[in-house]
């Protein structure tokens, strides 16, 4: 896949409410915006694993996690 092309599906996993995000997807929110890194973040990604193997998946991209 070339870095223009469009994936199928992308998903955001976030503590976060989606109502505190601006138009462009930044977190405005008064919780700090690191407060999910750490254990919080590594569970994120265990978790999308998890679903990914469950459902099939054999490969996917993880961006800025």
């Amino acid at each position: 896949m070339q870095g223009s092309d469009v994936l199928p599906y992308v998903y955001r996993v976030t503590k976060y409410d989606p109502a505190d995000r601006d138009e462009s997807g930044g977190y405005t929110g008064a919780e700090e915006a690191v407060s999910d890194h750490g254990p919080v973040e590594t569970a994120y990604l265990e978790a999308v694993a998890a679903f990914a193997e469950d459902t099939g998946v054999h490969e996917l991209t993880i961006r800025e996690p």
